[in-house]
């Protein structure tokens, strides 16, 4: 499997990729144009390929100098050789000026210095002189790999990115003189038109798609060139590079009984991912300059460190030695909800444990997640299940039929002050992430972070005093208890008004959603059911003039209601939220656009209280 680095020397050469968000830079703010990007990929008949990629960039305005001025190439060194052939800046005149080099530097990417054991990966930097807006940015340069990614496949692909204006880019793959190897054309998307082994494309009219959207390859145009034609040949060159990684040594099976101890099935199951999630240190790979062959589970156990990837192997060798059927997953955590159009090994940049007999998934990346339910990163999208019956399917998406996220509110009001409780419950994946949140806080560094929280979200007063239920229970739903007062900006009379605290999860998930009535993109939400309850002890002498208007609004999207009440002296209101889906498609974005702004516009009620007669 060779993709070269779609997303690396594909995305970079189509200018796919930004360091900034795309959302920020408006059409009228293109700072750059893609005059030519080509991507070639030459198989030759000892196994080994070479990447060609010729790119021309001509910088629009200052900033597309500072953004393109520097060209970064990365690779993995164990096994790839870096040739630049041409690189220098043009003037409108014709003037040539050359990159001397001087101004080529090599040094190790980050992966590499954190974890060498796990990833050779280089990054060289080609600097280019005297780049002014209007000049034309030359490289050529031939990556040569001593091998495929994953044995016997090969593949390039890459991504239009809407928000660019490319004037001419393509991709190809010659098979050389190995005419064994096929090679399969799929796209998706609009802007690429194939040919025999190649595929061609242009963006000639600007779309900056605006916040809260997906990944360019949910939604824009796809190419790829593959020799494999079906996800299962893939699954099964990664189980021919990482079936010795696997392998189960006296050493593996005397820890796994240790951790076990004694249990079979779940219970052991859950012993060895905990102990797994909590003893072995993470560290991120690319696996573009890593490879995909994961260290041996003996390694991976005597080192106490590994990328996913090494991770799984050691959970599956545990498990083996057991008896408990367990196999790796590849999946990509980007925002894409939906299968790449043909078969590239870096559709996938993460790997997760599969138990075909409970039919679950686990990932051991995050510390604060439980056995049972995977983090949301990992949620709703493809998954690539390898192993003796590979398949590609769908990882679940979060359970919104109950509550995610509940937090009750229970306050009473004396003089210009607000003071009780704020009681916040957790499960699934919001419980990972809450307890993630506070990971390794006690005593005053504790509540510094917490009265932060507090005041970075408006409030003001003080929390006094924090409570935790399930802290260190994974598998159970998390909870924390605040004793606080709220100091308000009001002055108690005969009649005054009182600010209303907020769910901030609310409008935080629907924040981005309500400057808009229409997108012509898809947008990307999170599975979410919120719940908030307000309860108020008012003095006796004072009742509400009114109470502000009940709302409810249900669509395909998400429902969400509010509703207010006055009985015994105690205001309350209760506010709940359910969004169901990640990808809101632009025809059903109004909906989403209904939600939010009902939503924020409900954040910004008060309470008006007068004297009883």
């Amino acid at each position: 499997m060779t993709k070269v680095g779609i997303a690396l020397a594909v995305f970079c050469s189509f200018c796919a990729i930004n360091n900034a968000p795309a959302a920020s830079t408006p059409p009228a703010q293109v700072s750059y144009r893609v005059l030519l990007a080509h991507n070639s990929l030459i198989i030759h008949k000892n196994g080994s390929f070479t990447m060609q990629v010729v790119r021309v960039v001509e910088p629009l305005n200052a900033t597309g100098v500072q953004n393109q001025s520097q060209v970064n190439i990365a690779y993995p060194g164990n096994f790839a050789k870096l040739k630049v052939i041409t690189a220098y800046t043009e003037d409108p005149d014709g003037t040539r000026h050359p990159v001397l080099a001087s101004e080529i530097f090599k040094q190790s990417t980050h992966s590499a210095i954190s974890a060498p054991f796990l990833s050779d990966g280089v990054n060289e930097s080609v600097i280019f002189p005297a780049v002014s807006p209007g000049d034309a940015i030359h490289i050529q340069y031939d990556l040569t790999y001593a091998h495929p990614y994953l044995p016997g496949i090969y593949a390039l692909s890459a991504v239009l990115d809407p928000s660019v204006l490319v004037n001419n880019a393509s991709i190809a793959m010659d098979n050389g003189e190995n005419a064994h190897l096929k090679i399969y054309k799929s796209s998706s998307g609009k802007g690429w038109q194939a040919g025999s082994a190649d595929f061609r494309g242009a963006v000639n009219k600007v779309l900056v798609p605006p916040l809260g959207t997906p990944a360019l390859s949910e939604y824009a145009g796809v190419a790829v060139l593959s020799t494999a034609d079906s996800w299962k040949a893939l699954a099964d060159a990664y189980n021919q590079l990482a079936a010795s990684s696997t392998e189960v040594t006296p050493t593996i099976h005397a820890d796994a009984l240790k951790i076990a101890e004694g249990d079979g099935g779940e219970p052991a199951i859950t012993s060895i991912y905990h102990w797994i999630q909590q003893n072995i240190h993470g560290v991120s790979v690319n696996y573009e300059t890593a490879g995909f062959k994961p260290l041996s589970a003996e390694e991976t156990l005597q080192r106490g460190v590994g990328d996913s990837n090494a991770k799984v192997a050691l959970m599956c060798a545990m498990l083996h030695s057991l008896g408990i059927a367990a196999v790796p997953a590849m999946i990509s955590q980007t925002s894409r909800f939906k299968e790449y159009p043909g078969v590239d090994p870096f559709a996938f940049d993460h790997f997760l444990v599969y138990l075909p007999k409970e039919q679950h998934f686990m990932d051991l990346a995050y510390r604060h997640a439980s056995a049972d339910v995977l983090p949301v990163q990992d949620a709703g999208r493809p998954v690539l299940i390898t192993g003796k019956n590979p398949e590609m399917t769908m990882t679940p998406s979060p359970d919104v039929n109950v509550p995610l996220l509940s937090q009750t509110d229970d306050f009473t009001l004396k003089g210009s002050e607000l003071s009780g409780t704020e009681e916040l419950m957790a499960s699934s994946y919001m419980a990972q992430q809450e307890r993630s949140a506070i990971s390794g806080l006690t005593g005053r560094r504790l509540l510094k972070v917490i009265r932060d929280a507090f005041y970075a979200q408006g409030d003001v007063g003080d929390v006094n005093a924090v409570a935790f239920l399930n802290r260190d229970d994974l598998e159970k739903p998390f909870g924390i208890r605040l004793s606080l007062n709220r100091a308000g900006d009001f002055v108690p009379g005969n009649m005054f008004s009182v600010s209303l605290p907020e769910m901030h999860q609310i409008s935080a998930a629907l924040v981005l959603f309500a400057s808009s009535i229409q997108r012509s993109t898809p947008s990307l939400t999170t599975p979410v059911n919120l719940n908030f309850t307000l309860k108020i002890k008012i003095p006796e002498e004072y009742r509400p003039l009114y109470l502000p208007d009940s709302e409810s609004l249900k669509t395909s999207v998400g429902d969400y209601k509010v509703s207010f009440a006055f009985k015994n002296s105690v205001f309350t209101e209760n506010k709940s939220l359910v969004l169901n889906r990640f990808i809101v498609s632009p025809e059903a974005f109004p909906e989403l656009h209904k939600i939010a702004a009902l939503a924020l516009e409900s954040d910004h009620q008060a309470l008006v209280l007068e004297k009883s007669a």
